[in-house]
């Protein structure tokens, strides 16, 4: 560790034994209960916890107002994110206002917002799970971390809190073949270890790069790559660990909730529950019951600390198979329908599709999308409004800016975007490879 990392380090601390040690305990709550070997020990921790949280659901909030928390978990619904964008003032606890809330916002599956809150004490559960997973990785706290995603005016640090949390963001809908040398530049330079976070399809961007540009490069001092957001493939993988010469990590997270779980460094491709933060079941597709392990299913959570607003029984949208990672512990061997297609612009370059979907934040009337990719500079957007959409040309051009001005976009639409088989729906689909 060099000695800004550690001096990073040790002011993280103070500051958080300053404000009673939160984040340390929390950390230490995760870590005891992550590397438990005795079931009994663990279910009894999540019986405790779930208790707990029926219990303040029940007094503070007008949705489980109501509900028959004696009989626990089995009594009470599956939630998503339609139930609860729909009736948020009755999912909020009346024991936090608005001075105590922390909101978190996120496009939701369908590209409409979905709003969150978070209490204080959630809050500080989350970053003591990033400390942790970061740290299964080899990523320590203080070190410089890049992370790519899309930065907008919501979510984007200030210079003096990048720079206390040595963060370098990488905007993604900026890669292109123009800035990617510099990129890499500052990858090369970096004389102390660092880390990368960022979406997949934004590494395989870089390593696609290097491959055509620079086959034999090596970058240096890179200890830990951990992809988010989209599955990641087998080309990127590979090419991660030939350029920066670590096993690149998938973690399963939102903005809604946190880490959920993650791959571990070994080259096991199941991801470790965080056993400590959720209870995670996977449930049958046309009903409410679980499936029998080894089965794909529902991902269900249900989140131990957020008292803010209540998450239980969470619907997150994503499929899954519950299985034991080669450690023996529980994980979800397999997450599926999370990965989006991959679309180009007319010039043949990666447009990544949280672009497509957090712009169309700039759309709230819209209810459901699909953006399609059926050849080189032809596209289309089905939609489905609330209502009479006005403002068709604005979203073409607001979308051209992405694809190119010789985009040809077209508009459909449409009652209902179809589910898949999976009981997901595909928000960005490329059609174009299936006529090749």
């Amino acid at each position: 560790m060099t000695k800004k990392t550690n001096l990073r380090k040790m002011s993280f601390g103070i500051l958080d034994t300053l404000r009673g040690g939160p984040i340390k305990k929390h950390l230490s709550e995760i870590t005891a209960l992550i590397n438990e070997k005795d079931e009994y020990v663990i279910q009894a921790y999540i019986d405790h916890r779930i208790k707990i949280l029926l219990q303040h659901a029940k007094n503070s909030t007008k949705y489980y107002s109501q509900a028959n928390i004696e009989k626990g978990l089995s009594a009470l619904p599956v939630v998503n994110k339609n139930i609860i964008r729909e009736n948020i003032d009755a999912f909020t606890s009346n024991k936090f206002d608005s001075n105590t809330r922390i909101m978190a916002l996120t496009s939701g599956s369908t590209g409409t917002p979905f709003k969150v809150y978070y209490n204080k004490d959630k809050k500080n559960r989350n970053t003591a799970d990033m400390i942790y997973f970061g740290g299964l990785t080899g990523y320590l706290l203080g070190m410089k971390l890049y992370y790519m995603k899309i930065w907008t005016k919501i979510n984007r640090k200030s210079r003096i809190k990048a720079w206390k949390e040595n963060i370098e963001a990488v905007d993604v809908t900026q890669l292109s073949d123009a800035n990617l040398p510099m990129l890499i530049e500052k990858f090369r330079s970096e004389d102390a270890p660092f880390a990368i976070l960022g979406y997949s399809s934004a590494l395989e961007s870089v390593c696609r790069y290097l491959n055509k540009h620079h086959p034999g490069i090596k970058i240096a001092n890179a200890v830990s790559v951990i992809t988010m957001s989209e599955a990641l493939n087998e080309y990127t993988k590979i090419a991660i660990k030939k350029f920066f010469g670590v096993n690149a990590v998938s973690r399963y997270s939102n903005i809604e909730n946190g880490i959920i779980a993650q791959c571990l460094p070994n080259g096991d491709d199941s991801f470790l529950i965080n056993r400590a933060s959720y209870l995670v079941q996977v449930l049958a597709f046309d009903n409410d019951e679980p499936v029998a392990m080894g089965r794909p299913g529902r991902i269900v959570i249900t989140d131990f600390y957020n008292f803010a607003m209540p998450m239980i029984k969470y619907d997150t949208g994503d499929v899954g198979v519950l299985g034991k990672n080669e450690k023996g512990q529980l994980a979800l061997t397999s997450v599926e329908g999370r990965r989006l297609d991959i679309v180009y612009d007319t010039q043949g370059e990666i447009v990544s599709s949280f672009s497509i979907n957090n712009n169309m934040l700039l759309f709230p009337e819209i209810k459901q999308y699909q953006f399609i990719q059926v050849g080189k500079t032809n596209y289309i957007f089905k939609l489905n409004p609330d209502g009479n959409f006005t403002r068709e040309q604005d979203l073409i051009n607001e979308f051209k800016t992405f694809f190119g001005n010789d985009a040809d976009i077209k508009v459909e639409y449409v009652k209902e975007i179809p589910l898949l088989s999976s009981g997901k729906r595909k928000m960005v689909v490329n059609m174009m490879k299936q006529t090749l």
